[in-house]
């Protein structure tokens, strides 16, 4: 295992890790989480992959020389990591707004990308019940986010932002993807539907009684779908 800081043209410091051989595969977090959130699934995926994580900028152990956070900063944060990294392509594992983040980082840089798997995305506001229907959520779920809306405004103005990707660019790309959900995610399973719907190649999963953190809440299970998939074509 390799960890260390990238430090950005704007001179950001990035926090990342690498371990495991094999295909290249990024695991990105989601909003308010930190490149931990995937504790239980690093030790059997690096088994069979090389894998990258990340903290995002304002996220974990990273921190932000900006005053602005976006999708589109991001993903440009993530093409400075290729280069420095001097990873040519890889796949990526996005989980909520990671899996957005990895939308956009495929519709801007799709040379760098090679299988896409989606864990949860929404690319509108009215797609998630956590925030546009927070009336209806557990007491327990609200209390657990609320600590991110205090410590830092700008990543909790991700979870309010519509993401800017039309059915059109949906319909722009060719890789092969994975879209997984979870019957009883905070994520509308009809909007994920709706994502998979407008792109060619991928392949949708719903999670029957599962929440919207499978890799922690099934970590065998999600191992598994992803594992299988990524390895589908040589068997």
């Amino acid at each position: 295992m390799e960890k260390g800081i990238i430090e950005l043209e704007d001179k950001t410091n990035i926090f990342y890790e690498q371990m495991g051989q094999g295909e290249n595969l990024f695991l990105l977090h989601g909003n308010g989480g930190d490149s931990s959130f995937f504790e239980y699934n690093v030790g059997e995926l690096s088994k069979h992959f090389h894998l990258y994580l990340i903290d995002f900028r304002d996220h974990g152990r990273s921190d932000n020389a900006k005053d602005k956070l976006s999708f589109e900063l991001m993903a440009r944060d993530l093409r400075e990591i290729f280069a420095e990294l001097n990873i040519k392509k890889a796949s990526i594992l996005g989980f909520s707004d990671g899996a957005n983040l990895a939308l956009v980082f495929c519709l801007n840089y799709p040379q760098l990308v090679d299988k896409l798997i989606l864990n949860a995305p929404n690319t509108r506001f009215d797609g998630t019940t956590l925030i546009s229907k927070i009336i209806s959520i557990s007491e327990n779920v609200f209390w657990n986010i609320l600590p991110f809306f205090k410590r830092n405004k700008r990543v909790a103005a991700l979870l309010l932002k519509d993401l800017k990707v039309t059915k059109n660019d949906l319909h722009t790309i060719d890789k092969k993807l994975l879209i997984i959900v979870g019957s009883r995610d905070l994520i509308r399973v009809d909007h994920v539907k709706n994502i998979a719907k407008n792109i060619d190649h991928s392949k949708l999963i719903v999670v029957k009684k599962s929440g919207h953190k499978l890799c922690r809440e099934n970590p065998a299970l999600f191992n598994k779908l992803i594992i299988d998939f990524m390895e589908e074509d040589k068997k």
